[in-house]
């Protein structure tokens, strides 16, 4: 193909091209080349919508495709839902087949039109390490309460559940304990009620002790319709030394100036929502917002000891 160029060199060329958005078009210059690209291309898959849905169950289901079902195991690593308009047959057929998927999002999916991620949810074909669902994923609203005993997440190091209430009955958080490798939670609450200390404490009580960071995620209207609360008090640490609220669409520099004697110099800015997409597809340039927290902890911790350690004016 390029005969004065090594074969290596040339492979590392056309690997490094397919982690752009131009990549699936890298797999149509040649059979080998195609063969250095897919494990790429496929590694981040993103289903926004039915057609995208659509096509890539027809690849899997495909009796004549090149790919087997062990291609799909072995290269998916990344896996993002964000569509709840699919037929049922196509997603529990891409869940079975992606089951070596080790970050699993799923952003677009309401009960009762759930029923595939139910029934995977509750088999042992996914095992991820890392999982974010919406909080009405699994059951109806009002009867929530995740059953954190399902196989899925039994392995999670890393979970976030988007859009739920801060308030209780607390026993939908019954189960967290389960978790045994769970070192990072977050959750992402509605503008009311803001979420204080109680809540806070409350959550990481049911939490297993391996857990070291739990984010706070706000809408950035929270402020604005419910007053600052007890942002400063959990922005200080007084709820947990675990606990980072995060603020999203305001920037760090935003929050200082608006609000001086609030803290959030150790809060954590989520600016724009494209950000934290990149952080669940294996795109992120430079720190996800997990690592980003535990520098805001450990920058509160120091801050906390030289205070304490201060001699009294």
């Amino acid at each position: 193909m390029f005969p004065d160029l090594p074969e290596d060199i040339g492979r590392l060329v056309f690997e490094l091209a397919a982690e752009t958005t131009a990549g699936p078009h890298y797999a149509l210059v040649s059979r080998k080349v195609q063969s250095w690209v897919e494990p790429i291309i496929y590694r981040s898959i993103i289903l926004a919508g039915p057609a995208t849905t659509s096509l890539l169950y027809r690849t899997i289901a495909d009796p004549n495709t090149r790919k087997t079902a062990e291609f799909f195991a072995q290269h998916v690593k990344f896996l993002t839902v964000r569509t709840w308009d699919y037929p049922e047959v196509e997603m529990q057929t891409i869940l079975r087949a992606c089951r070596g998927v080790k970050v699993l999002t799923n952003w677009g999916t309401f009960y009762p039109t759930c029923r595939a991620f139910q029934t995977v949810f509750s088999s042992s074909y996914l095992s991820p390490s890392r999982l974010s669902i919406l909080g009405d994923s699994l059951l109806p609203q009002e009867h929530w309460r995740m059953d954190f005993s399902l196989p899925v997440f039994q392995n999670l190091t890393h979970l976030e559940v988007r859009r739920i209430a801060a308030e209780g009955p607390w026993n939908k958080w019954d189960g967290l304990s389960l978790l045994g490798n769970l070192t990072h939670f977050s959750v992402t609450t509605r503008s009311l009620p803001p979420p204080d200390v109680e809540w806070v404490k409350g959550i990481l009580a049911r939490c297993p002790a391996t857990l070291r960071i739990f984010i706070i995620c706000i809408p950035f209207n929270s402020i604005s319709r419910g007053g600052l609360g007890e942002f400063p008090l959990i922005n200080k640490g007084d709820a947990d030394l675990r606990a980072v609220l995060a603020v999203k669409f305001w920037t760090r520099q935003d929050l200082q100036r608006d609000y001086p004697h609030s803290h959030f110099e150790y809060a954590l800015p989520r600016a724009r929502y494209e950000e934290h997409l990149r952080d669940w597809v294996g795109r992120t340039a430079g720190k996800d917002f997990w690592e980003l927290a535990e520098e805001v902890v450990e920058r509160r911790r120091e801050w906390l000891q030289k205070t304490h350690s201060a001699p009294p004016a």
